[in-house]
C-alpha cells in the first residue's frame, strides 16, 4: 500500500478544496467553522472510543494535545492574517511551509537526505518537483507579496510544518495500529482546538444559541464534520504511508486546481460569471512537476 502514497493525497487535496469552496460558497463565520470542525468532531468521534483499539504509545498522546494547542493557535494566526493583510497574502502560507518541512524532515531524519543524496540525478529532480509545485501554486493563488505580512504570517509557516511533521511523526508511533493512530490523533486535536476556539468565539460576541441554530446545523456543522473527518483520515492515512512528509502535503496544497475547477462548475450552473481561467502554462508546470515528483519517490 505505501506506494499508493500519491493516490490518498490526491484524493485528499480534492476533500480540502471541498472545505474550502463550501466555506466559499456559504459565507460561514470563521470562529464558528472552528467550532464545528473542532468541538463538533469531538462530539460525533467519542462514541467510536468503545470500538477502535488505543495507540499503546504514551508519547502519542502527548504530541496528540501538543498538536490541539498549535491548530488552535494556527488557526487564530490565520484568521488575524486574514483580516490584516487579507486573504490572497494568507494563500502563501501553506505552499511555503512544504519547502520548510522538506527541509526539517531532513534535519530530523538525516539518513533519508543521504539515501536521496546518493543519487544526484534523483536529488535534484526532487527538488525541482518541490519547488515546481511550490511556485505553481502561488502563480494559482497570484499571492502579492508584502515583506511586513511575510514576517507576520512567518510564525504561521512555520506553524503549518511543525504540524504537518508530527503528524507525520505521529503515524509513525502509531504504525502498529494505524485506524487507531488516525482516530485518537483526529479526537484530541479536534477536541482541544475546538475548545479553545469556542472560547475565543464567547470572546468575541458569539452566542451559544448561534452554535446550536437548525440552519446552522443542518447547512455548517455536518457538512463541515463530514468533510473534516474524511480530510483528517486522507491526510494522515497519506502521510503514514509517504517517506517524507513534503511530498505528501505538495501534493495536498495543489487544491486550488480543484477549487478552480469547483468555480467554473458552479458559475456554469448558477449562470453566474465564468471566473477567469488560470494560465495554461502554471497548470502544466504544475501537473509536470507533481508527475515527477510521484516518480522520483515511486522509483527511489
Amino acid at each position: 500500500m505505501h506506494h499508493l502514497w500519491w493516490l490518498t493525497s490526491v484524493f485528499a487535496s480534492l476533500v480540502f478544496a471541498m472545505y474550502i469552496f463550501a466555506n466559499q460558497i456559504f459565507k460561514l463565520k470563521g470562529s464558528l467553522v472552528m467550532i464545528y470542525r473542532g468541538i463538533g468532531t469531538a462530539l460525533v468521534l467519542l462514541p467510536f472510543c468503545l470500538l477502535i483499539n488505543p495507540v499503546e504509545n504514551q508519547t502519542f498522546y502527548l504530541l496528540s494535545v501538543f498538536q490541539g494547542f498549535l491548530i488552535a493557535y494556527l488557526d487564530n494566526r490565520l484568521f488575524n492574517a486574514s483580516k490584516r493583510y487579507g486573504a490572497e497574502m494568507t494563500g502563501m502560507i501553506q505552499p511555503i511551509s512544504v519547502f520548510f518541512g522538506f527541509i526539517m524532515w531532513f534535519i530530523i531524519k538525516p539518513d533519508t537526505l543521504a539515501s536521496l543524496m546518493a543519487s544526484p540525478v534523483r536529488f535534484i529532480l526532487t527538488i525541482g518537483a518541490i519547488l515546481g509545485i511550490i511556485s505553481s501554486v502561488l502563480a494559482l493563488k497570484k499571492s502579492r507579496f508584502s515583506r511586513l505580512a511575510f514576517f507576520y504570517l512567518l510564525p504561521a509557516m512555520l506553524s503549518v510544518t511543525v504540524i504537518d511533521l508530527v503528524c507525520k511523526i505521529l503515524m509513525e508511533l502509531g504504525q502498529q495500529n494505524v485506524l487507531g493512530a488516525i482516530f485518537y490523533y483526529s479526537l484530541i486535536t479536534s477536541f482541544i482546538a475546538g475548545l479553545i476556539n469556542a472560547v475565543a468565539f464567547s470572546q468575541n460576541g458569539g452566542s451559544f444559541r448561534e452554535v446550536i441554530l437548525p440552519k446552522n446545523i443542518k447547512y455548517a456543522a455536518l457538512p463541515v464534520i463530514v468533510i473534516i473527518m474524511s480530510m483528517y483520515f486522507l491526510k494522515n492515512y497519506s502521510l503514514y504511508l509517504g517517506d517524507n512528509p513534503a511530498y505528501v502535503m505538495a501534493i495536498i496544497y495543489a487544491y486550488p486546481v480543484w477549487i478552480l475547477l469547483f468555480n467554473n462548475i458552479y458559475a456554469h450552473f448558477t449562470k453566474d460569471k465564468i471566473y477567469a481561467k488560470p494560465d495554461k502554462k502554471v497548470l502544466f508546470a504544475m501537473m509536470i512537476s507533481i508527475i515527477i515528483l510521484i516518480l522520483v519517490v515511486q522509483n527511489g
